[in-house]
């Protein structure tokens, strides 16, 4: 009986440490509620030889989705495969990913794992500084 209520004692502790850390942990992320998707299936895509693909997901109509593009575009300096999926042309990719929001910048690998995500206005710089180290993070552990 009292190794029941050791145990019973432990788990409500340990429950309330996990609320704690979950209230109090500062690196908490807003959600924008919005869907990014998590994996893409690489042959919906081109460049299916290259370790690396950065899709943008816009629309011609989306005054911000133009910025977005032509930095993104900039991305293939570093060797990455890049493919704008505008909904307009490509409405049935937008609605098989889900896509409820542009501009959005996915960076891929070659498994099809989306590793870095950017919703809305982007910076350049600070895209480009976020792909480089999730690519340099990869090479380090293969």
């Amino acid at each position: 009986m009292s190794r029941l209520l050791v145990l019973i004692i432990l788990s409500c502790a340990a429950s309330l440490i996990a609320i704690l850390l979950r209230k109090f942990n500062y690196r908490n992320f807003v959600t924008s509620g919005w869907s990014i998707p998590g994996h893409l299936i690489r042959e919906d895509f081109g460049f299916l030889n290259d370790p690396w693909l950065v899709v943008i997901f816009s629309s011609e109509s989306c005054e911000t989705c133009k910025p977005v593009v032509a930095e993104g575009m900039k991305l293939a300096s570093l060797g990455i495969a890049v493919q704008e999926v505008a909904e307009e042309t490509n409405k049935g990719l937008h609605e098989r990913y889900d896509i409820d929001a542009v501009p959005m910048l996915l960076l891929v690998d070659k498994f099809g794992v989306v590793r870095s995500s950017h919703l809305g206005p982007i910076n350049f710089d600070e895209v480009k500084k976020s792909i480089e180290t999730v690519i340099f993070e990869t090479k380090e552990t293969n």
